[in-house]
């Protein structure tokens, strides 16, 4: 994830942990080719280094989601919006969890907030 620093010029720039990408690429790699376990392994070590590292949080819950572990999803996604209530991303797949739990209306919602939000249209 990126950490802010201040240059000497005052200006905030963002820095990313090279180690933290790389292991976020492979988790994601493995999720694709459908290697839960090792995915959610990944994803884990991800959070434990940085708790609110939203797109570990997304991924996970994708893990879960995938794995029918609906609840553990929408534990994730929550973690997610709460780090970064602007996430379009978390929004979304926390919808289309919602929908597969029976929570049509609400899982509607949250997709339609999460479009909204990749848009900027809020």
């Amino acid at each position: 994830m990126a950490v802010e620093s201040v240059s000497s010029g005052g200006s905030i720039q963002m820095k990313l942990n090279p180690l933290i990408e790389c292991t976020l690429r492979d988790a994601t790699n493995c999720q694709m080719a459908g290697d839960y376990q090792l995915a959610r392994a990944l994803f884990d070590q991800i959070l434990e280094a940085e708790p609110d590292n939203v797109n570990a949080l997304i991924g996970k819950g994708n893990v879960y989601d995938l794995q029918g572990n609906y609840s553990g999803a929408l534990e994730c996604y929550n973690s997610a919006i709460e780090c970064d209530p602007y996430n379009a991303e978390a929004w979304y797949a926390r919808g289309v969890t919602l929908k597969k739990t029976g929570a049509v209306e609400e899982g509607l919602n949250n997709i339609q907030k999460g479009i909204s939000l990749s848009i900027g249209d809020i």
